[in-house]
């Protein structure tokens, strides 16, 4: 006879964790609507921008990475997802089967980014970077986020966030707005 306590069979409830589902292209906010009415924990990384056509302007919602969408869920209810017709793979690490897990950190400063920045954010591998030293940003309207400082040249500074198994999102930001971090700061 198997008895039911809080919902977890007489085990210990196993705590969400995020991980990056991979799902068709251009469906990504219809995934969330759906994960969302099955009560699982969902983000869509959207950034608003406006668009111009000849006769109008309109803001949009644009999905900053196409096809991925982060799930805030236990171990065992990743087993049921990864049974669900619209999802198509779960983001795993090289010849590993288990999902890569995303720090909550991670996926906090990336919501503080895409909130607050002012330009596109750019989302790509560690390989498409030049890694600078930490920095913080000081001012502004994204104040408190740490990371690393990617510069291609002296008036073009950006800042890159670390997102586990996917690369990078970086953005640029003001010279005048950022400051360096001690180096003993861990900062990825």
């Amino acid at each position: 006879m198997i008895t039911v306590v809080d919902g977890t069979n007489g085990r210990e409830a196993q705590p969400g964790r995020w991980i990056a589902v991979v799902v068709k292209m251009y469906s990504e906010k219809k995934v969330s609507g759906a994960l969302t009415a099955m009560g699982i924990e969902n983000y869509v990384p959207v950034q608003e921008e406006t668009r111009q056509w000849s006769d109008r302007k309109k803001k949009i919602e644009k999905v900053v990475i196409p096809t991925i969408l982060f799930v805030k869920i236990g171990k065992e209810a990743e087993k049921r997802l990864r049974m669900l017709s619209f999802i198509h793979r779960v983001v795993s690490y090289p010849g590993r089967y288990d999902a890569a897990v995303i720090p909550e950190e991670q996926i906090s400063r990336l919501k503080l980014m895409l909130r607050n920045a002012r330009e596109s954010v750019e989302v790509g591998s560690a390989a498409q970077l030049k890694i600078g030293e930490r920095v913080r940003v000081v001012r502004g309207p994204m104040q408190g986020l740490e990371g690393k400082l990617c510069c291609n040249n002296a008036d073009d500074p950006k800042i890159a966030i670390y997102i586990e198994a996917l690369g990078y999102a970086c953005v640029r930001i003001a010279r005048e707005d950022i400051e360096p971090l001690p180096s003993q700061t861990e900062c990825r």
